[in-house]
């Protein structure tokens, strides 16, 4: 667990960074500068462009994550490897960029009702595409060689700060509406770039074909896999875009602006859970390939009970602050308590689960992740088609979140049945008991001053109310190991 640990404890400070970039942007600056039918422009776009990179890039993302540690010793086949990866989603992205062509007068005229906005920038999704899937394609090559820092440095923190002056440029007349969207799709050109730029100057990528990966029978287990993890994650990423374009087509980009701005709150929960995917999937992968299952086991536990842990003071800090929330968006912004409580607690269910996703994936029985994933996807949008005319936001709160529960609830029993193997521990019921006083205690507590102030004391109490307790009973070795090591560091740094 050890180089987990300390990847996801930077990954996870490096998205806390940028949770303090995205408060800026999103529940400040986007709400103030920006009508809720020009952000929720930008939200379609963006879904929009994460499903389409999924599908551009032809499962190559989850294959060298896989794959990788089957080439990593041998130089000249790592070099091939990486040439055909490149390759492999170039021709994904031309297959995508004839059907966006193509398809151009359907597209737009599922949107053009209650999303007019969206046929003046429907082109836009073509470079935007294509710089999303080779800066998949690349993070996750340098990932599969436990290197996940620079690529989520990238995304949370110089993404979002282009964001943030582009939303000031725009703010004060520098820059119009039409060069606002432009900077925004080609931001994610100049993460690719850094990203090509930080590989090279570390010698990590080269152009160099490798024609021993065309044997056939590598060439059979790279496709077979491939194939499945193609149709399973362009399944993931609709159930994790679908409730936003379809808000757009069915109630309009104002309502879809507002959702953003909830939703965004709402997984704010789950950032832990991205940061420890990042770095344990490539060694579940490789723990497999050793056929080492204590541990799988292991990181499946740890990963759980350090997940509540770090989800549940975020859902508890987010809970507590809503009527302060209410107070710092615009009036015609604030979708309510309700859809980012549903969304947190969806959130907070999926990081309970732990890795179970890792491990189906990285096992032989990685079939059944696109099986129980299009089924999810039918119910997903089945329930988003009933509960957006009838609920608005909420309804697709509501799909969103009981897909998501239903998926994780679906994958649990499946891990537990083939691996004999459950993420759920003794401490894991003292953490949620912890987790339910605080609540309790918090609720308690009235308005304690201005809206910041109080937003900031609160979020101090609910900390120490949470996160005493756990460290006190040592609920989480990892937990209690990271506050020692932080509390020696600082006597060693006053001592000297």
């Amino acid at each position: 667990m050890g180089i987990i640990v300390r990847q996801s404890i930077a990954n996870t400070f490096i998205s806390y960074v940028g949770v303090g970039l995205g408060f800026v942007t999103t529940v400040w600056l986007y709400p103030r500068i920006l009508d809720p039918e020009e952000y929720g422009l930008t939200r379609v776009l963006l879904s929009l462009g994460l499903v389409s990179m999924q599908l551009a890039n032809l499962g190559i993302s989850n294959t060298i994550v896989r794959f990788f540690s089957h080439f990593k010793d041998d130089p000249k086949n790592r070099e091939g490897f990486l040439f055909w990866i490149l390759f492999v989603p170039f021709i994904g992205y031309l297959l995508y960029a004839a059907f966006i062509i193509l398809s151009q007068d359907l597209m737009v005229g599922i949107y053009t009702d209650r999303s007019p906005l969206f046929g003046d920038y429907y082109w836009y999704l073509l470079p935007m595409v294509f710089f999303m899937v080779y800066f998949s394609v690349l993070t996750n090559y340098i990932r599969a060689q436990y290197d996940t820092i620079p690529s989520q440095f990238l995304m949370d923190v110089v993404l979002r700060i282009v964001h943030i002056l582009n939303l000031i440029a725009y703010f004060y007349g520098l820059i119009t509406f039409d060069q606002f969207i432009a900077i925004f799709v080609f931001n994610y050109g100049l993460q690719l770039l850094l990203l090509i730029l930080y590989m090279i100057l570390n010698s990590s990528i080269t152009f160099r074909p490798g024609f021993r990966l065309m044997a056939p029978k590598k060439m059979k287990t790279l496709s077979t896999y491939g194939l499945y993890a193609f149709l399973g994650g362009v399944a993931t990423i609709i159930v994790g875009n679908i409730d936003i374009i379809m808000l757009g087509a069915l109630a309009g980009l104002e309502d879809t602006g507002i959702y953003g701005i909830a939703f965004y709150i709402g997984s704010v929960i789950a950032i832990p859970l991205k940061s420890i995917q990042k770095i344990s999937s490539p060694i579940v992968a490789n723990a497999f390939r050793e056929n080492d299952l204590s541990l799988i086991e292991t990181i499946y536990k740890k990963s759980s009970i350090n997940q509540i842990i770090a989800g549940g003071l975020l859902f508890i800090g987010v809970w507590a602050n809503l009527d302060n929330l209410a107070a710092i968006l615009p009036q015609n912004y604030y979708a309510g308590g309700a859809v980012i409580l549903v969304i947190g607690a969806a959130n907070l269910f999926n990081m309970a689960t732990g890795i179970n996703g890792s491990i189906i994936l990285n096992s032989k029985l990685y079939r059944f992740d696109l099986y129980s994933t299009i089924f999810l996807v039918i119910v997903t949008i089945g329930l988003n088609y009933y509960l957006i005319p009838l609920y608005g936001i909420l309804g697709a709160a509501i799909a969103t979140a009981a897909s998501i529960f239903l998926y994780n609830l679906i994958k649990f029993l499946f891990v537990q049945i083939k691996f004999s193997m459950q993420p759920f521990e003794k401490n894991t019921v003292a953490v949620i008991l912890v987790g339910l006083l605080t609540m309790l205690v918090i609720e308690q507590i009235g308005r304690i001053s201005g809206t910041y102030v109080d937003l900031m004391l609160r979020s101090a109490i609910v900390t120490l109310l949470f996160l005493g307790p756990i460290y006190l009973l040592n609920l989480s070795e990892d937990f209690t190991g990271l506050i020692r090591s932080a509390v020696s560091r600082i006597h060693q740094y006053f001592a000297s």
